[in-house]
């Protein structure tokens, strides 16, 4: 789908963990394998969410689905100066702030939040793919945990590629 856009920020993010994990080669490889290899990829600029997905295929069929949930980990704290800021925020604000930042980051797709007795749901329609993309946002969630020095779990509990009318991730912390 061509209307399917994302931040280059999240590409980049990607690549770094593919860089720092495995090296120059590996990123040439995983550049070369996706055929991005000749794009200069800009934090702020809209790119075919199709360039992610190939990176996440490519992590996945090399390093296998682990790393791909330790390459959306890696990417939610390392965004810069949102990474930053985040550090000084709790869980709450910053799920509070997820639907906007989703919607900053990506042109598809709906991310909502609720408030749990114990933490949060968070539901996402239309947003993944592949499986492998949501291991990537399982990962995501836990770096937002770490960011926050928050100690929890994320457990993915419906999931809208098999079948369910949209994902959810149970995200609970002391």
């Amino acid at each position: 789908m061509n209307d399917r856009q994302i931040r280059g920020s999240v590409i980049n993010g990607y690549l770094k963990y593919v860089e720092k994990t495995w090296g120059k080669d590996g990123y040439e490889d995983c550049c070369q394998k996706t055929r991005i290899n000749d794009i200069k990829i800009r934090d702020g600029q809209q790119y075919n969410h199709d360039m992610l997905l190939a990176i996440i295929h490519w992590i996945s069929d090399t390093h296998g689905a682990a790393r791909v949930r330790q390459a959306g980990k890696h990417t939610v704290q390392n965004l810069g100066l949102l990474a930053y800021i985040v550090r000084f925020a709790n869980m709450d604000t910053m799920l509070n702030k997820a639907k906007n930042l989703y919607a900053d980051a990506y042109s598809f797709g709906e991310v909502n939040t609720t408030p749990t007795e114990r933490g949060a749901e968070v539901t996402m329609k239309d947003v993944s793919q592949i499986p492998e993309d949501c291991i990537g946002w399982e990962g995501a969630f836990e770096g937002m945990l770490e960011l926050t020095h928050s100690k929890g779990r994320v457990l993915k509990t419906k999931c809208q590629l098999k079948g369910d009318s949209h994902c959810e991730y149970d995200i609970t912390w002391k």
